[in-house]
């Protein structure tokens, strides 16, 4: 009799032991566990100060639902003003990316403008028909695919072939190898464009 007291104690004490080191395992995985990645679905209207920290925030290359199309955000750039752009890209055209090779027709490249975290301003677009790059912009409560060949835009661009005209590249080709949305930081203020050497991502 005093044997099986003793055997149910041991076997209650090592059930108990086993049940408290399960919980404290799955709130330790709960604890550890990534944060998902931040999605915007059809953020057209953003609440900027809300919408820039997120994305500032977001480290993994995914999809999301912005002015009416799906976009990736691929990378953030960071101006000595203190304003930043957001450079997203369309899944499709991610997907048909060869590394070192000319970006392919039909490319969706979009920027977001923000001069600061809770002031974003306009929106640039630019997309490749025929081996050549066609550009616009719209405001972000009012998004608007009409583009145009050449323009202020082109002639901004029109320096940097080796990166098809496209400043950027070197961290869209990062982005797509190591699935992480890149940073880079230009010494530059305003829209001018910085030398392709503040493009480079990190890990080069």
């Amino acid at each position: 009799m005093l044997v099986c007291f003793r055997l149910r104690k041991c076997l209650l004490k090592w059930l108990g032991a086993f049940l408290s080191t399960l919980v404290f395992a799955i709130a330790l995985a709960q604890t550890l566990s990534p944060p998902e990645s931040i999605s915007v679905a059809n953020s057209t209207s953003p609440t900027p100060a809300a919408t820039a920290n997120q994305l500032i925030a977001a480290s993994s290359l995914q999809s999301q639902v912005k002015y009416d199309r799906k976009l990736a955000h691929y990378a953030t750039v960071f101006r000595s003003d203190g304003s930043f752009r957001q450079m997203f890209i369309a899944p499709h055209s991610l997907a048909a990316l060869q590394p070192g090779e000319l970006l392919p027709n039909g490319t969706l490249i979009v920027m977001e403008t923000w001069y600061s975290p809770e002031d974003l301003g306009a929106v640039f677009i630019k997309q490749k028909q025929d081996g050549e790059w066609r550009y616009g912009s719209f405001n972000p409560d009012h998004p608007d695919y009409q583009m145009s060949f050449g323009g202020s835009c082109h002639r901004c661009h029109a320096p940097f072939p080796d990166t098809d005209f496209t400043l950027t590249k070197p961290l869209l080709e990062a982005a797509l190898r190591t699935r992480q949305v890149q940073t880079a930081y230009c010494d530059r203020a305003g829209r001018t464009p910085c030398a392709p050497e503040a493009y480079l991502p990190e890990e080069s």
